[in-house]
């Protein structure tokens, strides 16, 4: 059984077509701006000076927004019958626990402890899911913790 559960639910799978019409938008508003104060004569006839700013204010703020929504595609949390992988926020890379090198778990509603046979641990901090994802990965847990107690 394979699960993988994204962090952020990214609804629109035109990011990447969006980021170039604005783009555009940022690049007509430059351009219409050097036109009016450079040249003194409009871009497109009939925008004014103020239109220019508009496109390249909102093309501006769009582009950031995007970025930021196409970066947080990347935080996830996935599980087979043997291994744990997952990177949350705030993490530098993603993380591997193999189901058999679990020694220990601490679950509650906020964060889960991983205890390692090598005595390391790992946090997994659930307050970056919401419901009903954040159940799932809760029973997964219970699951293996149940596992774990029966195996002496």
């Amino acid at each position: 059984m394979n699960t993988y559960i994204q962090v952020y639910k990214n609804r629109s799978k035109y990011s990447k077509s969006f980021l170039y019409i604005c783009f555009v938008f940022c690049l007509v508003g430059i351009a219409g701006l050097l036109m009016v104060y450079l040249f003194k004569r409009p871009f497109i006839p009939f925008l004014t000076e103020s239109s220019y700013f508009v496109l390249l204010f909102n093309g501006v703020i769009w582009i950031f927004m995007i970025r930021d929504s196409m970066k947080k595609e990347k935080y996830f949390v996935s599980w087979s019958d043997s291994e744990i992988n997952f990177l949350l926020p705030k993490s530098d890379k993603e993380v591997s626990v193999r189901i058999d090198n679990i020694k220990s778990l601490k679950i509650s509603r906020s964060n889960i402890e991983i205890g390692l046979i090598n005595n390391e641990s790992r946090h997994f901090n659930l307050n970056y899911f919401f419901f009903p994802e954040r159940q799932v990965i809760i029973d997964f847990f219970e699951d293996i913790n149940r596992n774990l107690i029966k195996t002496p």
